[in-house]
This record gives structure tokens, sequence and C-alpha cells, in this order.
């Protein structure tokens, strides 16, 4: 048996989550799977650590030299940037500091390989390249850890690499972080991607750390008993991830609903500060401060305003610190800080000793239109699927006690349920997702979000095809060009790894090959591959050089669904000799 495997399963498993705000990675050996250790950065100091607003994380700060090759990553990017800043401000600019770039996969609907991702001085490189250089940077912590330590002999061939994505990315982001593992020299039969939610749900059911979320103090374990339906939140920096699930008697889950959410996650939060900012101190000073100090804005922003929002508190004030280099920019621009708060005229605004405090009505006003959105999804969820009796958050947004009370004043009492989080919410993702790298088959079923087809030609309907796309086979039969035969429609329920199968046969005698289009759709009824909702994402060329059967030539095609990537291969069944093709659908290339 070789050694990169133990009764067939990875001798280790290591997973990456790449986070909005923060970043981290965790691993565990086949032998003591249950054993996650989570690795800090290694050269964090220890108040960095203890100081970060998710401890077991990172910032996801990305620094790259003037060239574009690697400098650093997290705190050290942090760190080294204010360096550079403090040396020389106009060095600073040639320089490439990204952050909070993850987001782009999510708002951007045209993603290609050539989609290009914005440092904060304008700068741009492409969003694989960036990717790529973040989970290079995780891969050489592990190796580096590896070397360093008694696990000297574990080589990149023992390892299965997990890629955290939230379930509710269209396709081509998920392919885009694989193709960044790719990049970043990853073997492909290495790396598997798991859903965000998903691997959550996994560390939640497999770890008994659950505990109550606004000081309850039941027993929360019935959750992931058998027979139990609940919703879980995966709620991020960036995105409100969320799904259904029922647990079976097998302690197997399957999914009720097809994952769901939106850009509602705790950046959403940080917006409405900047533009309580913006209000106060005015936009042009706001904004120059922005390009001028980009190290202490992200400073402002990701850090010290992040630490105040995992502090507070239903009804309490919020205490802000503001970077000493903001006193004396203010102070060159027009005016003193605290002449800009006494000018702003609001009693739920006050500064002292440094800080901007804001007291709870502001505090609301920041929050509520993001806590809207959130709860009023989650009711529209409770309405579709019934019998759900626990609502499950996680994620770093999720440690704010506003929002778990907001929920559950929310929810609660209106849908008899309640309403919990877990111990180590923000690392249940990338903890459990170890699990799932290591054990896959604990998601028994999942829900298709698109439909999926072939485009072909199917028996010719006069009542409803147009004469237009009417053609006749060579063995006289009537056909309609341009059909969307759907091999499995949108949340529709697959078991893993099931595979359906449909039958074609060629039009033409005398064809040597056939063209087999893949495509999706986002609407249930699509009849035609030529509809604005459907769109090309593959597309195979199957050779059948024997042409003795003529037209009576079967070839099989299999989808494979329920997986976190959906598989197609095709096959000339009539044949002597088996032909066989296979192929991973692009949907990187969809807007090209």
């Amino acid at each position: 048996m070789a050694a990169a495997e133990v009764d067939g399963k990875a001798f280790l498993v290591i997973a990456i989550d790449v986070g909005t705000t923060y970043s981290g990675w965790a691993m565990s050996f086949a032998s003591t799977k249950c054993d996650i250790q989570v690795i800090r950065e290694d050269d964090a100091s220890s108040d960095r650590v203890s100081g970060c607003p998710q401890p077991g994380k990172v910032p996801t700060c990305l620094l790259l030299k003037p060239d574009g090759t690697f400098e650093a990553f997290g705190f050290t990017a942090q760190s080294r940037y204010n360096e550079i800043a403090d040396a020389n401000l106009d060095d600073q600019k040639s320089w490439m500091y990204f952050e909070r770039f993850k987001m782009d996969l999510h708002s951007k609907s045209d993603l290609t390989r050539n989609t290009m991702c914005t440092a904060t001085n304008g700068k741009t490189m492409s969003l694989i390249t960036v990717l790529s250089h973040v989970i290079r940077y995780f891969k050489d912590q592990a190796i580096k850890q590896f070397n360093s330590g008694n696990t000297k002999d574990v080589s990149l061939d023992d390892i299965k690499w997990v890629i955290t994505v939230p379930a509710i990315w269209k396709d081509g982001a998920k392919q885009m972080m694989r193709e960044a593992a790719l990049k970043a020299d990853l073997s492909s039969e290495k790396v598997i991607i798991a859903l965000e939610p998903e691997a959550a749900a996994v560390y939640c059911k497999s770890v008994d750390i659950i505990s109550p979320c606004v000081n309850e103090k039941e027993d929360t374990t019935e959750a992931f008993t058998s027979g139990t339906r609940y919703l879980l939140a995966d709620m991020g920096g960036g995105t409100v991830d969320v799904t259904v699930h029922e647990v079976g008697k097998d302690k197997k889950v399957r999914e009720l609903h097809h994952a769901t959410g939106g850009a509602w996650g705790g950046t959403y939060v940080d917006k409405n500060f900047v533009l309580l900012l913006k209000r106060i101190f005015g936009k042009d000073v706001i904004e120059s401060f922005q390009t001028d100090y980009p190290c202490d804005w992200s400073d402002l922003v990701s850090v010290k305003f992040e630490r105040a929002k995992r502090t507070a508190s239903v009804g309490g004030p919020v205490r802000v610190e503001l970077p000493y280099e903001f006193f004396s920019f203010l102070e060159r621009k027009d005016c003193a800080v605290a002449q800009h708060i006494t000018n702003f005229c609001n009693d739920d605004v006050k500064f002292s000793r440094g800080a901007l405090t804001l007291n709870y009505p502001e505090v609301a006003k920041i929050y509520d239109p993001v806590f809207k959105n959130i709860t009023a999804h989650l009711k529209s969820i409770l309405e579709k699927v019934g019998d759900i009796k626990f609502v499950v958050l996680v994620g770093g947004f999720a440690t704010s006690l506003l929002l778990q009370e907001h929920i559950k004043r929310n929810l609660a009492s209106r849908y008899s349920l309640r309403v919990i989080t877990v111990y180590n919410c923000s690392l249940a993702v990338v903890m459990g997702s170890v699990l799932f790298g290591h054990d896959s088959t604990l998601i028994a079923s999942r829900r298709v979000k698109y439909s999926y087809g072939i485009s072909c030609c199917l028996p010719f309907d006069a009542e409803v095809d147009p004469n237009s796309s009417r053609v006749v086979s060579d063995n006289g039969e009537e056909l309609c060009e341009y059909r969307f035969d759907v091999f499995a429609k949108i949340n529709e329920e697959i078991p893993v790894g099931q595979e359906k199968v449909h039958s074609f046969y060629p039009v033409r005698a005398h064809n040597t090959e056939m063209a087999l289009p893949v495509y999706l759709s986002n609407n249930p009824k699509s009849r035609y591959t030529t509809e604005e909702d459907v769109k090309k994402v593959a597309s195979m060329i199957l050779p059948m050089p024997n042409t003795e059967k003529g037209t009576d030539r079967r070839v099989k095609v299999a989808m494979r669904f329920g997986e976190t990537e959906i598989q197609i291969t095709s096959e000339d069944t009539s044949s002597g000799e088996k032909i066989e093709r296979w192929v991973r659908l692009d949907f990187l290339d969809l807007f090209n």
C-alpha cells in the first residue's frame, strides 16, 4: 500500500479556507482524523495572534513586490506594507497590496481567466493569479511545518487538499478556485472542493461542543440527531451562505433546498460604518485618507472596527480607536477630529481619548440594513421548507451578539425554533473541511443549482416547435434541432455520486463523430438551447469511425451529479471497440 493512503483514505488532509477578511488552514492525519490542528501563522507575534478578531486565522491580505512576485501574506503582509509606508510613501505606491478580493468571485457576473483584481494603489493583476499566490502561501506553510517537525517523511503525494468555497457561488467562481490551486502547483487529483456550509455542518454534527447563543443553556445536541431538520447559515465577511439539511438514520445529511444567500456579510456593516465616517468628516477627506494612507485605513476598518464589532452588545455603545495618522491628516486638511464631531451635532456620536464612541441608536443604523436582508432571506426559506427546528449560525460574523439576538428575536417564536451557534464557530468551516476530506460520504444528497443538459435533436412537435427548427434524419424521423435535453433540473435532489444516463443517435448515417455540447439554465422551463437563459459550458466531440450501422449507433452520455463538481462522460456503445470521452465543464469561458 502506498504511503499516501491508509485503507484507501488520504494519509493526511489539509484544508485551506480563503475568507473575505480572514483565512486559515487546518490538518489532521487519517489515523487521528478528529485531532484537527488549526495552524497559526508561524511568524505572527503572540500579541498579534491574541488580538486577532478571529483567533486561529490571519487577515486575507496579500503583498506583492513591484514586479508582481510574492512578498508576504497575513499579518506579515500588513506589517511589511506599513514598514514600506514608513520608509517611503512613494515607494509604497509601487507595491501591490490586496485585501477583500474574494468578493470579486461573487460580485463579478462575467468571470473569466482574464478577470482582473485591483490593489489598494490601483494597480491590477489577474484574480486567478492573486488567488494562486494565497493558496501557494498556505501550501508552502504546510511544507515548512512538516520539514521543521517530526513529519519530515510526509510528501505532497501523501496529502489531500481541500479548498473551501461558498455554496452560493456560481460554478465559474468555484472553477476559478480549483484552477488557482492548480496554478499553485497542487495536483488536480489531490484537490477536492468543499462547500462551506456543508463543511460547517460536518463539523457541527461531528463534534460534541455545541453551545447555545444568547446565553441559552439547554442542551443543543438534538439539532443533529436523526430526523431533525435544521437551517445552517454560514455568515462570513462577504456572504451569508444558507442551506437546509435533514439528518438521516445513518447520520448522513441530505439537502432539502439548494444553497441560497447573498452579499450580507460583516464587510457590509463595515461599508455602513465608512458611510458614517464620510458623513462626519466629509466624503473627500475620507477618500483622500484611504488613498494616501492605505495601511492606516486598513487598520481602522479591518482591525479596529472589526474588533469593536465583535465586542458590541445589545443596547451598548461601540468604541472604535482611530489611527494616529488620522489625527495629523485631519489637522493638515482642515480641523481636528474633535471639531468634526462637534460640527456633526449628533449626541450619539462622541469623541474621547483617541476613540470614536457610537451610542446604540447610531450602532443600530449601521447594522440594521444588513440584518434585515439576512432575516428576510431566512424567513423566505423557512416559509418554503417546513418543520425546521433549529437555525445554526457559523462563521466569523456569527460571533456578533447583535446578529445572534436579532435573528432570535425575529425568528424563534414565529417559527417555533431555536437559534444556536457552535463553539469556535469562526473555525467551523476549515475544521469541518478537514473531516470532509477524510470522509465526503457524510453528505448523502445535494440539490442542483441549475438545470443541466445536452443540445441535441429530439422528436419534432408541430404544436410547439417552430418549423425553422425541423430537420429530417436519414432514417426519415422528424426532429427538432437545438432542443435542451435535461439531465437534472433546478433544485432536484440527487444522491451523491449518482449518474444519469441518456442515449443519443446520429442524425446522418455517414457521421464519423458526434458533437455533444453541454448547457446549463437557470430557468426550469427552458426548452431550446438558443434561449437567453441557456449557456454553453462545455463541448465533447466523440469519434464514431465505424458507420456500418448508419443512424442506429447508440451513444451513451453519463452525467455524474451530487458531488461538489459535475463530471460528464460519453461513450460510443455500438462500435466494436469502446471509445470514451470525458469533459470538465468550463464555466470561465462563458463570457469570452
